[in-house]
């Protein structure tokens, strides 16, 4: 088993974060690699809902499905991502402070993210040989979310 904790801070409100973090429209602008995502059921968004996502990484397309398996928003998102070979179990902790600077207070978002990839089959020998596949992606999703959101809060991002 391989565990990746990352920890950012957003330079945004928190309900602003969760806006853009549930808002599969922006999927794209944060999510690297993703090809395509399709909601396999009628409750988007809420525990025990599924996902089928494909990802490029390493060269090739995955297909995998995301289920939401805990929900406690603005401050707790956790899912299942499930591939051929590979459980990843995710877990989203945000909370909002504020930090002054010069004079100026600002609402910031911290966020943690803690996953968790178990292997079977060769994906074992990939996992072992290669973990920072699995844990560089973690880390690269939620700086360029950080990105993302930090530019659309000061309107500097173009979402087309």
């Amino acid at each position: 088993m391989i565990s990746s904790n990352q920890k950012i801070t957003i330079h945004c409100p928190i309900d602003y974060v969760m806006e853009l973090f549930k808002n599969q429209d922006y999927f794209k602008h944060w999510q690297r690699g993703l090809v395509s995502f399709k909601n396999q059921s009628q409750q988007i968004g809420e525990v025990g809902s599924k996902r089928l996502m494909k990802i490029k990484a390493a060269g090739t397309v995955i297909t995998m499905t995301e289920e939401i398996t805990a929900l406690d928003l603005p401050h707790l998102w956790e899912a299942t991502y499930r591939t051929s070979g590979v459980l990843n179990k995710q877990s989203n902790r945000f909370r909002e402070s504020e930090i002054t600077t010069n004079n100026t207070t600002q609402k910031v978002t911290h966020w943690e993210s803690n996953s968790s990839f178990k292997f079977t089959g060769m994906m074992r020998l990939i996992g072992k040989a290669q973990p920072q596949l699995f844990t560089g992606q973690n880390r690269q999703h939620i700086e360029d979310f950080k990105t993302f959101a930090e530019a659309m809060y000061t309107n500097t991002w173009n979402v087309n």
